[in-house]
């Protein structure tokens, strides 16, 4: 399990420190962003892993329960706005689900 543990920290730093395919700048909140990805990805068969950090939401891909990131975003509220940084090591066409924070992002409305 350790290992298990080990392997993913490693995937994921690894897709942090490589360059992000996208990323998209709103004014919905972290939270209202966040929900609308894990919602729209908990559409297709993948494992989703949200974690609230201090610094805002992260959300990674996992292809099986066990493996590995193959991508992730962050969610952070930088000055008014907030910043959806996308990040991903698919080894399919993953076009869909950066479109889908895209559209997260830019329909998310900011709370009145």
């Amino acid at each position: 399990m350790v290992a298990t543990l080990m392997a993913g920290c490693s995937s994921v730093g690894s897709l942090r420190n490589s360059k992000p395919t996208a990323a998209y700048e709103g004014s919905g909140s972290v939270g209202d962003i966040a929900s609308c990805i894990s919602g729209a990805w908990g559409s297709k068969p993948v494992h989703l892993v949200s974690y609230q950090e201090y610094t805002g939401t992260s959300i990674e891909i996992h292809q099986t329960e066990d493996g590995p990131a193959v991508a992730l975003v962050d969610i952070k509220p930088v000055s008014a706005r907030t910043v959806a940084t996308y990040y991903s090591n698919f080894d399919e066409d993953d076009s869909w689900y950066f479109q889908e924070v895209e559209r997260c992002v830019d329909t998310t409305l900011p709370h009145e």
